[in-house]
């Protein structure tokens, strides 16, 4: 038996939103809550967590106040658990519900696409393309982290992983940390439903 698979198996976290049609009989559970028998909907975690950190960011000082729109870079989303875990992926999922929850008061930067937009900006200020403005690259108000961390606990057959997601926003001329926000969500099944 392949281990990559086993520990992508168990790694059963919001971000890997395709496995909750994949019939793993584990369950989330509310960390407040004692009920053990609650369905597993990793789509409804991720919504729920991007909604309340745009909330939670729009409320902040520098965002509220500001008088234009704040451009915000993301950065990474850093894996600090103990299992394997696609963060480029995850980083997409949560910048895609971000910006569908930022109602325009936030405006996210797209450093994926850096050399294609340097490359058409080429084309267009030599004549190559037609182009209908000159526009300057945007610089970032604020950088965009983010941190999984996970707590695992295995008793007799049962098996329940707390995890957290923590993310910030990091002003990007002084450093200063001007929001964050945690998430919080843990699955639990036995031993062998985590295997499958």
């Amino acid at each position: 038996m392949n281990i990559n698979r086993i520990n992508f198996a168990v790694f059963l976290m919001p971000a890997l939103a395709v496995l909750a049609g994949c019939g793993i009989p584990a369950g989330r559970v509310d960390p407040q809550s004692e009920s053990r028998h609650l369905a597993i909907d990793n789509t409804k975690d991720i919504l729920a967590m991007t909604e309340k950190f745009a909330r939670s960011m729009l409320r902040t000082h520098q965002i509220a106040n500001a008088e234009k729109p704040p451009t915000i870079a993301f950065a990474e989303v850093r894996n600090l658990s103990n299992r394997p875990m696609n963060t480029d992926m995850y980083l997409r999922q949560v910048r895609t519900n971000l910006i569908q929850n930022a109602g325009g008061k936030m405006i996210f930067l797209d450093r994926e696409s850096s050399e294609a937009v340097l490359r058409e900006r080429e084309m267009k200020r030599s004549g190559e393309v037609t182009a209908s403005e000159k526009k300057s690259l945007l610089g970032a108000d604020f950088i965009l982290t983010g941190n999984i961390d996970t707590i695992e606990h295995t008793i007799g057959r049962e098996r329940r992983i707390y995890a957290l997601y923590t993310f910030r926003l990091t002003d990007a001329e002084s450093t200063a940390v001007v929001w964050e926000d945690n998430y919080e969500v843990a699955l639990e099944g036995s031993s062998g439903d985590w295997y499958r």
